[in-house]
């Protein structure tokens, strides 16, 4: 008997038949597809809902990375998106300003006008970002000769009308009021508009003023030893750093060594540096004077010369510091560290002056009749000679990197520039004048000095007026040319120009820096602001 055959339903255990369906997941992310046979058990729509959560998952993840590629591309590239705006937007102003000055050109020109313009319009944006660079590097050359001249002649002009005198005479316009009792009567006529104010502190002839960054605060010193602080602003005395040696409380040899002889600041105004008779540098915290009873004292005390400080000079925008002496000898220090770093030989004579622009090389004067650029970082220095009858040089200024004026004792002014041994254009020759008409002995130029990066400078002497000069140092027309005066009575001994050139100090007195003679009875030892703007504000 055959035995009984099995029904499809009693082999499916439930009358039906188990459907097999084949799940697919994209794992494209990790190198392919992965198949798999997964039984559904009739529950096909949960299979379908998770496939697709995690394909959603998928997409989500790789929209994230995408987008973190394009922020980390977008920072990358800022940088260069920034640059081209700007440049695009300095295009479109100077092509704007030329089509606004070319609009009656030919049409048949147009394309040739039109490369023309685009050329120039390039060079014009490559200048104003130069220009850029430079000024928020603090080397863009400025020029303020012209706004000067405008405002001396103004406050001329308001004087002469006070005082009912025709401005435009020969004497007014040209700053010239003779000799004697009439240039101090001149004097006196600018003091009374206080566009010259005269400031009491020091007992003996003042002889040297420095300013800081801001022009805010300055500082003199004396033939007493005195040292004191102004407010510029407001005209006043801040504080008086070192007292005058009075007569009676030491003996007279130790007052003489106590002459303060120059002054230098750097220019982030921490520290002032002070030489004196006592043949030391003395350095003093600008932060912290007049803030209380020790602030006074000197932080160090530089020794090493054998005779007076005469000079003090720091680098632009660095706390190196140069002194001269009457030993021939500049020393070098390093403020940072507060140390003696070399001592630079060459001068034969006393070192009269110094001064240093931006670079590293120190420009000096001596009584040898040499002026000397000292290259440091090549242990070697160039020798300028002037030549024939050339007085030997009496103050150094530098207008900016390779290009410096020295003032002469026999009254000329030069120009020089590093890559030439001789001066470039014309000397001026008596520049102040001289002494008992123009058949007497010409007047030296006491001191000198030069508002940094600009065409403005400055010197002094006895003939009664502090002089404004126009520096010009392009190529083809460098030279010297007379600006304007503005009347100070007795001798002229330092000079320090303002920021902006709108105004400068200066110590004024009865005697010349390094001497007693040609004495002026009639001055005043005074303290110095001169106002070169006609403005209500200095």
């Amino acid at each position: 008997m055959a035995p009984p055959r099995r029904s499809s339903a009693a082999a499916g255990g439930g009358g039906k038949k188990r459907s097999r369906s084949k799940l697919t997941v994209d794992l494209s992310g990790h190198g392919g597809k992965y198949e798999d046979a997964v039984t559904n058990g009739g529950n096909t729509s949960e299979v379908e809902s998770e496939d697709d959560d995690f394909d959603n998952d998928n997409r989500n993840n790789a929209s994230e990375e995408e987008e973190d590629s394009e922020d980390e591309e977008t920072v990358d590239a800022k940088r260069l998106r920034l640059a081209r705006e700007y440049l695009s937007k300095m295009e479109a102003q100077e092509s704007s300003s030329e089509d606004g000055s070319d609009e009656e050109d030919d049409a048949e020109s147009d394309d040739e006008d039109g490369a023309d313009r685009s050329s120039s319009t390039k060079e014009k944006v490559g200048k104003r970002i130069a220009q850029e660079r430079l000024r928020k590097s603090g080397l863009l050359q400025s020029h303020l000769a012209d706004s000067i001249l405008e405002g001396i002649q103004t406050m001329r002009g308001n004087i002469a009308s006070k005082i009912g005198i025709d401005a435009a005479s020969q004497a007014w316009m040209g700053g010239e009021a003779g000799e004697g009792a009439s240039a101090e009567s001149y004097a006196k006529s600018w003091l009374d508009a206080k566009y010259v104010t005269y400031h009491r502190g020091h007992d003996l002839t003042p002889t040297c003023v420095s300013l800081s960054q801001d022009g805010h605060t300055a500082y003199s010193g004396a033939k007493d030893g005195s040292l004191i602080m102004w407010n510029v602003e407001e005209g006043r005395k801040m504080s008086c750093v070192l007292p005058a040696v009075k007569h009676g409380s030491n003996n007279h040899d130790h007052r003489n060594q106590r002459e303060i002889l120059s002054i230098a600041t750097s220019d982030d105004d921490r520290y002032m540096a002070v030489g004196g008779r006592d043949n030391c540098v003395r350095i003093f915290d600008i932060r912290t004077l007049g803030k209380s009873s020790n602030a006074s004292s000197p932080i160090t005390t530089l020794e090493g010369h054998k005779k007076a400080v005469t000079a003090l000079a720091f680098r632009s925008r660095t706390l190196d510091l140069y002194s001269g002496s009457e030993d021939r000898c500049i020393r070098r220090y390093d403020l940072n560290a507060m140390t003696y770093v070399e001592t630079l030989y060459g001068h034969q004579s006393p070192i009269a002056g110094m001064a240093c622009a931006n670079k590293n090389r120190p420009v000096s004067i001596a009584r040898d009749r040499t002026v000397r650029v000292w290259k440091v970082e090549e242990d070697s220095h160039l020798v300028f000679r002037p030549g024939g009858d050339v007085g030997s040089a009496e103050c150094v200024t530098a207008i900016q990197d390779g290009w410096f004026v020295t003032g002469h004792d026999d009254g000329r002014l030069a120009l020089w520039k590093e890559e030439k041994k001789r001066p470039v254009g014309d000397a001026i020759v008596a520049a102040h004048g001289y002494h008992g008409g123009t058949s007497g002995v010409t007047r030296s130029v006491m001191c000198c000095d030069a508002l940094g990066l600009s065409d403005v400078l400055a010197t002094g002497s006895n003939d009664g007026y502090l002089r404004l000069w126009k520096v010009n140092t392009a190529d083809k027309e460098a030279g010297i040319k007379p600006l304007d005066t503005v009347p100070i009575h007795g001798h002229i001994n330092s000079i320090a120009m303002g920021p902006g050139g709108k105004f400068c100090v200066a110590a004024v007195g009865q005697e010349p820096r390094l001497g007693r003679w040609d004495r002026v009875s009639r001055a005043k030892n005074r303290f110095a602001i001169i106002r070169l703007n006609s403005g209500e504000e200095s």
